[in-house]
């Protein structure tokens, strides 16, 4: 972000639906800080909200019921198109993404189920932070279909440190608005529904924690919303912030942000270009006091409701910073260990530690090994002073409970140079033979916790062991973010315009090679060097050479480098015709994708092709009884007019068969 450089001194993240961005953030502030400048970071999340979700489930339960009780062609034709199209946003491979665009559209014929509001909700302290990650975990547990839901319940049993303002046109203060002056409701009517909204919200999170939320762009819309909040706010006394919806951190990358949206679509729609600068309805970076003051500017040469309310509208400008260093806390969660607690009845922790080992010993026929039994105290002795006791019996009850359903490999990295894992049935190579050391692993020299890989014959068994033992809420899968590399990314932006793949691919083919042995550490392992644009500049001619010659080429990948493409998770499950697997375990040419067909019966795809790291987007398709298939986007499926690529669908179509 380049919000210091603007003279700002605290900002606030909030991405749509998840928390994933929080720790970049911390560790931003953190740097911040440690610089001696004064900075605050606001954590918080732009979360999707419906008023119930018990109402939101039983609606949407009868619609699917009401699909399945059609009972003509006619009527199941009819009944098909009512199709879940829910406001906003793009979502790729688990990674939201926000399409501005779409999010400040307002569909008022929508039925209300087929909704999903903004609401931005941020954390004053640290129980505020803990409440927030509660209710993101919640929504995607309680209230997760496409897209992760909170509700009013949910904001009141967790809303103790939290605060709460309106959001953008996507929120449902904006929605209720617009809908109403599209149903012609007297100015009186429409803000009675503001009111009914604004008790609820008070009630849930407290009246001094809850901001109606100004914005300024060139959307029409945005100023009618405005001018209803100003006049809540009169009417209510809930105070006005300003704030500055960002989705790129300067006022020169909108480009990029307009490229990035696009990149996904390359080689599924032609004539792809970028919007004119003029034809931006909102430019969404991080502004100033001053830079919001000229927005408001803007509209007040075009709407009048603003004259006489200057006042608010600057005070609502200085409210929003002030609230930052008067309401809330320099925070972050506690990032210590948390591990089960060992209750063993006369022992400690490493007492019973110790007796594992000694046992174990003892039956494998090496205690009167001295060698053994030496190496056995060492570790041990340096598991006791970093206090890792714990974690080490943690890690043998997953093993011994998981070691009767599944084989475990011999070992894997530095975990392998212990012999206390060995001893445990962590893993299952003896170190001594093999020299192996035990402070490559572990020892009093490393700060960090030890990190122990090994290999199962059927992970989920390890896992499920995991869940047995501590409970389902206290395992969780790693979510693993696809970044866009820099040899592929110049491959993306170069087909966007229209540069010839050969000149490309002449240039990018050698890179690796032509660079690593020249930028790379001399400490460093060839696998995990990344090659980066200034790396390729200073030591590839002819990569310097290509961008010289495409300057539009050079200025995106300086600005995308390393962006998020995706976000999945290994441990997705597809079901098959051989039962649930791993979504990196899939083979195309024998394993088939089970769906349900229109009728409700279970069939087996074998026509499909599926990329989980960003390679090719996968697309969801929902069938009229709810279940849903993934297919990509050259994919063809049986419509009306034929067979169409799933890139090529529109709402008008009807699947008649995949």
């Amino acid at each position: 972000m380049l919000s210091e450089s603007q003279g700002m001194d605290a900002w606030a993240l909030t991405d749509h639906g998840n928390g994933n961005g929080l720790a970049h953030a911390h560790s931003h502030a953190v740097k911040m800080q440690k610089a001696g400048k004064k900075f605050r970071q606001i954590y918080g999340v732009e979360f999707y909200f419906v008023p119930s979700l018990d109402q939101w489930t039983n609606d949407y339960t009868a619609h699917r019921q009401a699909i399945k009780d059609a009972k003509t062609a006619s009527a199941a034709e009819k009944k098909s198109k009512e199709k879940i199209i829910i406001d906003a946003d793009d979502e790729s491979g688990g990674l939201v993404i926000e399409d501005e665009d779409e999010s400040k559209k307002i569909d008022i014929l929508k039925d209300e189920w087929k909704r999903r509001y903004h609401l931005v909700v941020t954390a004053r302290n640290r129980k505020g932070l803990n409440n927030l990650f509660v209710l993101v975990k919640k929504s995607y547990k309680d209230g997760f279909y496409r897209y992760p839901r909170i509700d009013f319940k949910m904001l009141k049993e967790h809303g103790e440190g939290l605060h709460v303002n309106t959001a953008c046109l996507g929120g449902i203060f904006s929605n209720r608005i617009l809908r109403g002056v599209a149903h012609d409701k007297s100015r009186d009517e429409i803000q009675k529904d503001l009111l009914n909204l604004t008790d609820r919200f008070t009630d849930a999170v407290g009246i001094e924690n809850f901001k109606l939320e100004l914005q300024f762009n060139k959307l029409n819309k945005q100023h009618v919303v405005n001018d209803y909040l100003i006049e809540h706010h009169k009417l209510t006394g809930i105070p006005l912030i300003s704030t500055a919806d960002s989705h790129y951190p300067s006022n020169d990358k909108w480009q990029a942000r307009e490229l990035y949206k696009k990149l996904g679509w390359l080689g599924k729609k032609d004539n792809l270009t970028l919007p004119a600068f003029e034809d931006l309805k909102c430019e969404l970076y991080p502004k100033n006091a001053q830079q919001m003051w000229d927005e408001f500017l803007e509209g007040y040469k075009e709407h009048d409701f603003y004259k006489g309310n200057e006042q608010l509208v600057k005070e609502s400008i200085e409210r929003t910073h002030d609230i930052v260093w008067n309401d809330f806390e320099d925070t972050w969660i506690d990032v210590s260990a948390k591990l089960p607690t060992i209750s063993i009845p006369n022992k400690t922790p490493f007492k019973h530690l110790s007796d594992l080992v000694k046992n174990a010993l003892i039956s494998e026929g090496l205690h009167t090994n001295k060698e053994y039994v030496d190496r056995a105290k060492y570790e041990l002795s340096d598991i006791k002073y970093l206090g890792h006791e714990a974690y080490f019996i943690t890690m043998y009850e997953i093993f011994k409970k998981a070691e009767t359903k599944t084989l475990f490999g011999p070992a894997r990295g530095s975990g392998g140079g212990s012999l206390v894992n060995y001893l445990l049935g962590i893993t299952q190579l003896d170190p001594i033979p093999y020299n192996l050391l035990w402070s490559r692993f572990l020892g009093r020299h490393r700060v960090s916790w030890p990190d122990i890989d090994t290999d199962a014959g059927d992970r989920d068994e390890l896992i499920n062991a995991a869940k047995e033992l501590y409970g389902d809420d206290a395992v969780i899968p790693v979510s693993n973010f696809n970044t866009l590399k820099l040899k592929s990314l110049v491959k993306d932006i170069a087909k966007f315009y229209d540069i010839p793949f050969d000149e490309v691919n002449k240039v990018t083919g050698p890179l690796q090679d032509q660079v690593m042995q020249k930028a790379m550490d001399k400490n460093q392992e060839k696998s995990v060097f990344v090659l980066k644009h200034e790396d390729c500049m200073k030591y590839s001619p002819e990569y310097n050479e290509f961008m010289t010659t495409y300057p539009e080429v050079a200025e995106h990948v300086d600005t995308l480098f390393m962006q998020n493409r995706s976000c999945f998770t290994k441990d997705t499950h597809i079901l098959t015709d051989r039962g649930y697997m791993d979504i990196e375990e899939l083979n195309p040419v024998s394993d088939g994708i089970v769906y349900i067909d229109n009728e409700g019966n279970q069939k087996v795809n074998h026509d499909y092709e599926l990329h989980y790291m960003g390679k090719k987007e996968v697309f969801e398709i929902e069938t009229e009884c709810g279940k849903k298939i993934k297919l990509t986007p050259d994919h063809e499926v049986m419509t009306q007019d034929g067979y169409k690529k799933v890139c090529e669908l529109s709402e008008s179509d009807i699947l008649i068969k995949f």
